[in-house]
């Protein structure tokens, strides 16, 4: 009997540590702390739907939503069909959805997890929008500096700038006392920017009394940095500078071997002009005319020389005398 019950004894507390074990890790905080987001997005426009997602574990029994870090829940819902995450849609966006929502969800009975991160709903669309305009420029060079104003003639609480496209957080800032021109404003420096900056910028302005309520966006506002522009000009600046020194060279090249050409054509001609002149006064010589010259004869004797001289006897034959002949004229 002694062992019988020491043996009942030993099963009692192995079942009961057992049976301990998941409610000691429970209560050791070990349950993972849920997500929260929302869709399209935690900015939405008044009168618009919106649905806040939570999503925890699979043994979840129930999510529940807390408003402005309340103790009593704004809402409760069972899980979807995956078990891990539910859905809280809210069809009709007012000002008073506006606010920080957290969510947790029950385990394993009535054990609770702790909250999740606060998600901030911004409900815009109430007041008139503001304006929104670029100083100096809404084109700018890379490295430069540039400023976004936003201003209105009601809001005199706060101004918010907003990226599109980009998951990076809206910038805050209060409002300047009113200018000249009757306006409150606020000044948003960008700079030195670079190409990261660029894109589409609207601005929103709220009250102090409800700084989550926003008025209507402002017209869009197009920053373009043109620093990649910038690189792109240099480029075909020094490609366009290159060909023409090419071009250049090559024309340069061109008229050196024009005139290394010329020289030596130069040459062979001074080289065979003796040769060719020579060739033209034999030309000349064979075919000068020979009617063009008027010959004369003359006689070796005067006149006085043959009147004194006797005369020959009849039996004696006259000597031949020679015969000279001159050129009197070339015609």
């Amino acid at each position: 009997m002694g062992g019988r019950s020491m043996t009942s004894t030993l099963t009692a507390l192995l079942c009961l540590r057992l049976c301990q074990g998941p409610w000691d890790q429970v209560q050791a905080g070990d349950v993972p702390k849920p997500s929260i987001w929302a869709a399209p997005g935690p900015i939405v426009t008044n009168g618009s739907p919106v649905t806040i997602w939570c999503q925890g574990s699979l043994q979840t029994s129930a999510y529940v939503l807390y408003k402005e870090r309340g103790s009593e829940p704004f809402d409760t819902r069972t899980p979807q069909d995956s078990g891990n995450k539910a859905s809280f849609l809210i069809e009709n966006t007012t000002q008073s959805h506006a606010g920080l929502y957290q969510c947790a969800y029950y385990i394993t009975g009535d054990i609770l997890s702790e909250r999740s991160d606060p998600l901030l709903l911004v409900v815009t669309g109430v007041y008139s929008a503001p304006s929104l305009s670029a100083q100096p420029s809404p084109v700018v060079d890379s490295g430069e500096n540039v400023s976004l104003s936003c201003s209105s003639n009601l809001t005199s609480g706060l101004f918010h700038l907003l990226k599109e496209g980009r998951a990076d957080p809206p910038r805050h800032m209060e409002a300047n006392p009113r200018t000249y021109d009757g306006r409150w404003r606020a000044i948003f420096p960008l700079g030195p920017v670079s190409t990261s900056h660029g894109g589409t910028y609207r601005c929103y302005g709220s009250s102090r009394s409800y700084p989550n309520v926003w008025s209507q966006p402002s017209d869009p506002l197009e920053l373009m940095v043109s620093g990649l522009k910038w690189y792109l000009i240099v480029l075909i600046g020094v490609s366009v500078a290159l060909v023409l020194l090419l071009s250049l060279f090559f024309l340069l090249l061109r008229h050196q071997r024009r005139q290394s050409k010329g020289r030596t054509s130069d040459a062979v001609a001074k080289d065979t002009q003796p040769e060719r002149d020579r060739q033209l006064d034999s030309q000349a010589a064979a075919t000068e005319d020979p009617q063009d010259v008027t010959y004369a004869q003359l006689k070796p004797l005067t006149l006085s020389q043959e009147s004194s001289a006797p005369p020959s006897s009849p039996s004696e034959e006259p000597r031949e005398e020679p015969s000279l002949y001159a050129s009197l004229a070339m015609h």
